[in-house]
């Protein structure tokens, strides 16, 4: 396998994929990752380790452009690595299982990303509220939520595993209440969806005493001493 033909494949595979919106850093850790899996003569456990935090990082952040970028470049990897050999020896065996298992990762957090999840929230409906209240407020118990959205704690328990099953939220325990957080990947859902509503006036911060309401020409409108006009 020619070294100047292999390397082109990899960056290729990671260059396609480097759309708007990657994390540079994550894109080009990536590419050095892949890079240095295509010119080694064996894989170290340690390659194989920062690859899998990678995707992890990448599909907790909602990374879809590394994400794409790490699955190319291992699929070029097997197939030019592992798949035209006749016979692979036992250590060969392990790592194409293991190349096989990361491609399966990316492939299905690819798959859980907000441009590939089939949640379908209607807006007025109690996923999509729910969702929209967490992001609003993280940290919410099933009590809270409930009252919040005029249901019951059944409800509010069904659509949880629900949208915890899309991860776009996460759950946790505080003594025996539920507690709910929105992750990454369900902030970007609702951003591409529009669910997430605009700031309201009344969430402005108020206007300054010195600037609320009409005065009029040549009162002050600080009555403090030190403020006050000589007659």
């Amino acid at each position: 396998m020619a070294t100047t033909t292999s390397t082109t494949g990899v960056a290729d595979a990671t260059d396609a994929a480097g759309a708007p919106g990657a994390a540079p850093g994550r894109l080009a850790e990536a590419r050095r990752l892949l890079e240095g899996l295509e010119h080694a003569k064996s894989i170290e456990e340690g390659r194989f380790s920062a690859l899998g935090m990678l995707i992890t990082d990448a599909s907790l952040c909602a990374d879809e452009p590394a994400l794409t970028a790490i699955k190319d470049g291992l699929q070029w990897l097997h197939r030019t690595r592992y798949l035209d050999v006749p016979a692979l020896d036992p250590d060969q065996r392990e790592e194409r299982g293991r190349v096989l298992g990361l491609i399966d990762v990316a492939h299905w957090a690819l798959r859980r990303m907000p441009s590939g999840l089939q949640l379908g929230l209607r807006p007025g409906g109690h996923a999509a509220r729910f969702l929209v209240a967490v992001a609003a407020r993280p940290g919410r118990s099933n009590r809270e939520l409930a009252a919040e959205l005029g249901t019951d704690d059944t409800e509010i328990s069904r659509v949880g595993r629900r949208l915890l099953a899309a991860g776009v939220v996460w759950r946790r325990k505080e003594w025996r209440s539920n507690l709910w957080d929105i992750t990454p990947r369900g902030r970007a859902y609702l951003a591409e969806t529009g669910l997430l509503p605009a700031p309201s006036d009344g969430d402005a911060p108020p206007p300054s005493p010195a600037s609320s309401g009409p005065t009029r020409r040549g009162v002050d409108p600080d009555p403090s001493p030190g403020h006050r006009r000589r007659p």
